[in-house]
């Protein structure tokens, strides 16, 4: 089947390991450049970054870019590596397989998550069949508790997260913020 695949694993360490893992087999597919080649890590990036990471981490332009790019069907990108990026709110039609990393154990999807990374993949697009998700953890029990509970609410489920995982989430992202501002402060 043709399409997009996207990986999704558990740190950015991960992501790098196994794209060093891939473009070991299928060097071609690696290119230094941002918008050139067929796999790209997509992920967020801190001052601390070890020398490994920062080859990955693009600006928030480039970014941006490289959504669109492997948004089009035709566009040489075929595989992203994601840690926490492009999860949820971001839909690409032509994505075809999810690959769950075997790592991701420690934080395994579950409820809404779930759902929308299966969303992700069985879009309507074209002539694409549905999607496949890649999974060698077992997370076939939570994928039949979150349809169980999407299907007996008839679609209403459950509509906003807890505080906490907000919370949560809000802290990280002050800290790359407040990491991006350290490098801005150092430089000046």
């Amino acid at each position: 089947m043709q399409g997009k695949a996207m990986a999704v694993c558990m740190s950015r360490d991960v992501c790098v390991q196994l794209y060093d893992q891939i473009v070991k087999l299928r060097s071609d597919w690696h290119d230094p450049e941002p918008h050139k080649g067929a796999i790209k890590i997509v992920m967020t990036g801190a001052a601390s970054d070890k020398e490994t990471i920062r080859p990955h981490v693009y600006s928030w332009k480039v970014k941006k870019s490289l959504q669109k790019l492997f948004k089009e069907p035709t566009d040489s990108l075929k595989i992203v590596i994601v840690c926490d990026m492009w999860l949820t709110g971001f839909d690409v039609p032509c994505l075809t397989t999810m690959y769950i990393d075997t790592m991701y154990i420690d934080k395994p999807m579950k409820d809404h998550n779930l759902m929308q990374a299966i969303a992700r993949v069985n879009r309507v697009f074209r002539d694409k069949p549905g999607g496949l998700v890649v999974d060698y953890i077992g997370i076939a029990n939570e994928v039949k508790q979150v349809l169980k509970e999407y299907t007996q609410s008839k679609g209403q489920g459950r509509p906003t997260v807890p505080a906490e995982e907000v919370l949560l989430r809000l802290q990280e992202e002050m800290e790359v913020a407040w990491g991006c501002c350290t490098v801005w402060t150092t430089a000046a």
